[in-house]
């Protein structure tokens, strides 16, 4: 009971520090985005028991630090009368069940068990994250009728490697990993996510297109990585990543057409 008490009180911290940051911008803005996400994973950390930053359980702060980043980008998406109310709540709640999902995460002889809610939370996060970058960065969000500057153009792609990157992270971390293993895969994501996010700048296809074009290639790394079979000889596999890679495609011609 006080390990949920403390989530929500951690959630509430991050919402309102979302909510202070809607009315700020250039540096300061930054400095509250850091914040919120230094917060949302010390926070957790310590629920978890952990208090040294570096013995901090990484794998288990990365869904609130991503809930945290975007709550502050969301919250500078929409209008302060009414919807930054909604902002607030939505954001108070998906903190709180991140940090309540990680704090509740059992071992099984001492392997993280598989969770269902943790791959979802970190594809769904994944997905608000790329769209928060619209709050964070001018014109961050491809198709917003914005220019995008060149200094804007570089933190987009930087700002989808990282995201993508420790939402795939979280999600390979629900299996026994080294190390070495996590770099590998913050590496394979990166590969995949830097080329995406440049096509989806340049396309600059219309608001949420881009967020979800981004999220759906999150899912294709992690389902090639978590396939056991040899990929030539994975008959279900290839008629899934054919589908989805036609469902992307789709995505970006309906995009283009709106244009």
């Amino acid at each position: 009971m006080q390990d949920r008490n403390g989530a929500r009180e951690l959630g509430l911290i991050v919402a309102t520090l979302a909510v202070l940051g809607r009315f700020v911008a250039d540096m300061p803005l930054w400095v509250a985005a850091t914040l919120a996400v230094v917060v949302a994973a010390a926070g957790t950390a310590g629920l978890l028991g952990e208090l040294r930053p570096w013995r901090w359980p990484l794998d288990r702060v990365v869904l609130p630090g991503l809930a945290a980043f975007a709550a502050m980008g969301t919250a500078r998406m929409v209008d302060p009368v009414p919807w930054l109310a909604f902002a607030f709540v939505g954001s108070w709640l998906v903190v709180a069940w991140v940090v309540g999902l990680e704090i509740a995460a059992g071992e099984v002889d001492g392997v993280h068990a598989r969770s269902t809610s943790a791959r979802l939370g970190a594809f769904g996060l994944a997905f608000l994250g790329f769209a928060a970058i619209g709050g964070l960065v001018p014109a961050g969000l491809a198709g917003d009728g914005q220019p995008l500057t060149v200094a804007a153009f570089m933190a987009t792609v930087a700002l989808d490697v990282a995201i993508g990157g420790l939402a795939g992270y979280r999600i390979a971390a629900l299996r026994p990993h080294t190390p070495g293993e996590a770099v590998v895969t913050f590496y394979m994501y990166s590969m995949v996510l830097a080329p995406a996010g440049v096509l989806v700048r340049v396309l600059a296809l219309p608001r949420l297109f881009g967020p979800a074009v981004l999220a759906l290639a999150t899912y294709l790394v992690t389902s090639l990585r978590e396939s056991e079979e040899s990929l030539p000889f994975n008959v279900r596999l290839l008629e899934e990543t054919a589908a989805l890679a036609a469902a992307g495609a789709l995505v970006i011609v309906v995009g283009l057409l709106v244009k």
